[in-house]
């Protein structure tokens, strides 16, 4: 196949990708998995995707090989996947044993059977995201140039589908977060109707006695709201069906 077909190819494998995920772990799971393969090292790479919302949020990925040790983990500032994204350009460890900067990393990749290391930030930085691949290889000076250009491209193909992708899940969360807001103030508006029921009074004092009751057992109001509404709804329902 030539080099047109195969980028066509690698386009075609990542949008698929993004069409058949159900979220940004999925998608992230499966473009690792597809990079791994793009650069064919000869079968010892493993690969992992590193998205960073802000400096915070952090979603990892990884897929086969023994790198669950990897620099995202607690403990660790910077490494090299966080070297590039910092620096916006590759950074190629040839051999893990013998490399100088970072060294408790350096220390904790060798130990897990890492030989060598090539990460490789995505283009994708809007908003305060970045999102890096990390290659790893069991041998030292497991990537060479041709694996560093191979990489890239494949950064390059995946970087506006993963830019849609964490989209995607932000609307996603945010619709989340709208309905679970929606249904909160409509329990809470049901509770008090019941209180302004019970104790004949009106909204707003209502609306106090139920803060007072969250205030006084240090619970949410809609934990209050819910604990008033839930028995009320059962013995509704209890009646419908009879």
């Amino acid at each position: 196949m030539g080099e047109a077909g195969s980028e066509a190819q690698l386009v075609d494998t990542v949008q698929d990708a993004l069409l058949n995920s159900d979220d940004l772990q999925d998608f992230l799971d499966q473009l690792a998995e597809h990079a791994a393969t793009a650069i064919e090292t000869g079968g010892h790479t493993a690969c992992s995707a590193l998205v960073l919302r802000g400096r915070q949020e952090r979603t990892v990925s990884a897929v086969t090989g023994p790198i669950l040790w990897a620099e995202y983990q607690a403990g660790y500032d910077d490494g090299p996947g966080l070297s590039a994204l910092r620096t916006g350009t590759a950074v190629l460890v040839h051999d893990v044993s013998a490399e100088t900067r970072w060294n408790a990393l350096m220390a904790d990749a060798s130990a897990a059977g890492i030989g060598s290391i090539l990460a490789v930030p995505l283009r994708v930085d809007v908003g305060g995201l970045g999102a890096v691949l990390s290659f790893y290889d069991r041998e030292g000076y497991g990537f060479d140039d041709r694996s560093v250009a191979a990489a890239a491209n494949f950064a390059r193909i995946a970087a506006k589908p993963l830019l849609l992708a964490e989209r995607l899940d932000r609307m996603v969360q945010r619709t989340a977060h709208l309905v679970a807001a929606l249904e909160s103030r409509t329990t809470i508006n049901l509770a008090a109707g019941i209180v302004m029921g019970q104790n004949s009074c009106s909204q707003l004092q209502a609306m106090e006695i139920l803060r007072r009751a969250s205030n006084a057992r240090n619970v949410k109001l809609r934990d209050v709201a819910q604990g008033i509404v839930e028995p009320l709804a059962g013995a509704a329902a209890t009646r419908f069906d009879d």
